[in-house]
């Protein structure tokens, strides 16, 4: 077989298979576009060829080209998945890995084999359908989950009933199952190791969960905490696995990754690209097997702008990204954390808060919230501890005063008792005072009906269908 031969069996081959292929030049101009990339792109062939990569696709840069990525460093990036295109506003999930071809030591081309997991996405639903029936809060199936050593997390644990925590949630669960290293951000508060224990807990429960703040660490030490000691590397210097190594199967879950130098950056990349780490003051390698997940309080974008991150390991921890949105922008979420909160401190305190007054209702959708979900816990957590164990709601009078400043937007309801001209609701102040009254009558007879409703002239049935009605807890 001459070599023109063998070049045109080895093109009606790409031009054959099942995978998505694309091939460049040295000059990042596309050479290859087989008919499977065709259809998974929804794209056609002779408008990408000779084509710069990233003048091809409307998302893409040259900064953020992973061919310009792989060209550069000669390494592969193996085995990433994201929402890689789009028809319309649907997103194409492609499993894909992207290859250097050498030729004496030089880079030559690159390629990118992809598979479309859109299909299989969506098949594996009915699977993590059913195991998501088992983490629900109240299942009393949920025990056959268990949980790693060392969390406390699950997905019943990620309170939520706006659409972008339910949008969150499904794909965090969709990944879980999968090797992909994830890239977890989100502002500081947000739960970014309650997602990461989850997603560990739905897919590797029996496993090791092993999580580090990088920021807490001290720069000298991060190595050696990432990849290991020798006795004697340095002075106080033990024998130690290191993170990587003792998470062996499991999860390294690494808590702002952003604060990591860059020199440090480089050593983490070739420990991944290597899949093999060699402990500080040691001549030997040691393989390491485990999921990486990996979590930043700031925007990646910027952080590769500013040259704070690598770009070669941002792609390399980043195969699936998940942001976590800021509590200011899930108000109705607020709500059902502040409730979640109560009855965890009703548990810790010995109290008997039944219910939230509408006004802080009111206040807790209206307020900022820099500290997302870990201040609204410290909030409510104050508020508890100033309760008499004679209160069954928590109102606004038990506000800390470091807290109030909180409120940025007018959204509680008035009080009967306010004067409002001009904003009138007949109905709703009807029905927020008759909450009040019923609060305060339970109040008065610590929770027991049929007092209550004595006291208010009602019969018990009455109370309860009112109290069912108005959201108030028995």
């Amino acid at each position: 077989m001459t070599l023109e031969e063998e070049n045109q069996c080895l093109r009606e081959i790409v031009s054959h298979v099942s995978e998505g292929v694309i091939l460049t030049d040295r000059a990042c101009q596309i050479t290859i576009f087989n008919p499977a990339k065709e259809r998974m792109e929804r794209m056609n062939a002779q408008e990408v060829l000779g084509k710069i990569s990233w003048d091809a696709y409307s998302h893409s840069s040259k900064e953020l080209s992973e061919h310009r990525q792989v060209f550069d460093s000669g390494a592969p990036i193996l085995n990433a998945y994201r929402p890689h295109a789009y028809v319309g506003e649907t997103p194409i999930y492609i499993h894909y890995s992207t290859y250097p071809v050498t030729r004496n030591g030089e880079v030559i081309g690159v390629y990118t084999v992809s598979r479309n997991e859109t299909i299989l996405r969506e098949l594996l639903y009915e699977t993590i359908e059913h195991k998501r029936l088992l983490s629900q809060e109240g299942d009393p199936r949920a025990e056959l989950l268990g949980m790693a050593k060392g969390t406390h997390f699950t997905f019943s644990d990620m309170v939520g009933s706006s659409p972008a925590m339910k949008a969150l949630v499904r794909e965090a669960q969709t990944v879980a199952p999968l090797n992909t290293p994830i890239l977890i951000t989100g502002e500081t508060g947000t739960g970014k190791e309650v997602l990461a224990q989850s997603i560990h807990n739905f897919g590797r429960e029996q496993k090791k969960f092993v999580a580090i703040n990088c920021a807490a660490i001290p720069e000298n030490l991060v190595e050696g905490v990432l990849f290991g000691t020798t006795k004697g590397a340095y002075t106080g210097a033990v024998d130690s696995v290191g993170l990587l190594r003792e998470a062996e199967d499991g999860t390294l879950f690494l808590d702002e990754i952003n604060s990591i130098s860059t020199a440090m950056q480089a050593k983490l990349l070739r420990a991944l690209q290597e899949m093999s780490v060699r402990p500080v003051g040691s001549l030997k390698e040691y393989p390491i097997r485990c999921r990486l997940i990996c979590a930043s309080n700031e925007d990646p974008e910027v952080l590769l702008r500013e040259k704070r991150m690598r770009s070669d390991l941002f792609y390399r921890v980043a195969g699936f990204c998940l942001f976590i949105p800021p509590l200011r922008q899930r108000s109705e979420d607020a709500v059902e954390l502040a409730r979640l909160f109560v009855k965890r401190f009703n548990r810790e305190f010995g109290r008997h808060v039944k219910s939230l007054s509408p006004r802080l209702e009111g206040w807790i959708k209206s307020a900022h919230w820099p500290g997302n979900t870990r201040e609204l816990q410290n909030v409510i957590q104050n508020m508890m501890l100033r309760v008499e164990e004679t209160e069954w709601a928590l109102d606004v009078r038990h506000i800390p005063a470091y807290a109030r400043h909180l409120q940025t937007q007018t959204a509680a309801p008035p009080g009967p008792e306010e004067n409002v001209p001009g904003r009138w609701d007949l109905n709703g102040l009807l029905r927020d005072y008759q909450r009040q009254l019923l609060q305060t009558a339970l109040n008065q007879s610590k929770g027991n009906i049929t007092q209550a409703a004595a006291s208010l002239g009602i019969g018990r049935q009455n109370l309860l269908a009112r109290m069912k009605r108005l959201g108030i807890e028995k």
